[in-house]
């Protein structure tokens, strides 16, 4: 899996690599 797990002012945003347009945010 290529997915990069970045956190900005306490939140956690997962970015996958292979598919661009998928963002997903976790709070």
């Amino acid at each position: 899996r290529d997915c990069q797990i970045v956190r900005r002012k306490g939140r956690i945003y997962v970015i996958n690599k292979t598919q661009k347009k998928y963002k997903a945010r976790q709070g």
